[in-house]
């Protein structure tokens, strides 16, 4: 089955309703939102090419309030079979119905690149963090209508008890029951950045095996 990269561009607002529904409710007609009928209006053009081709693309020379409708993106992969193409000269695709996104692979992105929320997580170890805390290791999944108070995503253990989420300790970020990210400056997990688990109450260790890693 052919299988495509869709993007939505969007406010960083709009992004966080969407994700903490799970839902990518379609623009209507009778609103005069849905030029091309009914359905969640996508592209493929890869942010990549920069906010003037993409904006101009999505808005067609609409140049109020593109920036803040560029904030983020929703990257969804579909079947190609999912959308139809809009009869014109601009790239746009219209997937008719609501988009449930935990039916895809799907990421959250700010416009600079940087991670905001996905469907899954995968915490694994295989040193002293997996020996000492063996039952906090396993797929974590993005909890619907659930957010930290700065509307960060919480994501909670597949068949557990634990949870994932940012919450600042000091000047360190991403902290969840006996974890602790080495990071300063993200708000989700980062493959590179180095994390620690609790040796007791006040001490921490870091484990160079210990991934907090997006599962797609």
């Amino acid at each position: 089955m052919s299988e495509e990269l869709f993007y939505h561009y969007l406010t960083l607002t709009g992004a966080k309703a969407i994700f903490l529904s799970g839902k990518l409710h379609p623009n209507l007609a009778v609103k005069g939102t849905a030029v091309h009928g009914d359905g969640v209006y996508l592209t493929t053009l890869d942010p990549k090419l920069g906010r003037e081709q993409v904006g101009r693309n999505n808005w067609d020379g609409i140049t109020r309030r593109q920036d803040q409708k560029m904030e983020s993106y929703f990257e969804i992969l579909l079947p190609s079979k999912k959308v139809k193409r809009a009869k014109e000269r601009r790239n746009i695709q219209v997937h008719t119905g609501v988009l449930h996104l935990a039916s895809y692979k799907w990421s959250l992105m700010a416009w600079n690149g940087d991670l905001l929320a996905t469907q899954y997580f995968m915490v694994s170890s295989d040193g002293e963090a997996a020996m000492r805390h063996g039952y906090a290791m396993g797929r974590y999944t993005l909890c619907s209508n659930n957010a930290t108070p700065d509307n960060h995503p919480v994501y909670k253990q597949d068949g557990g008890f634990c949870y994932l989420y940012t919450h600042n300790i000091g000047d360190q970020t991403g902290v969840w029951g006996l974890l602790l990210s080495c990071s300063l400056v993200t708000t989700l997990p980062h493959e590179t950045i180095p994390w620690k688990y609790a040796v007791d109450d006040s001490s921490w260790k870091e484990d160079k095996t210990l991934r907090v890693c997006p599962v797609y």
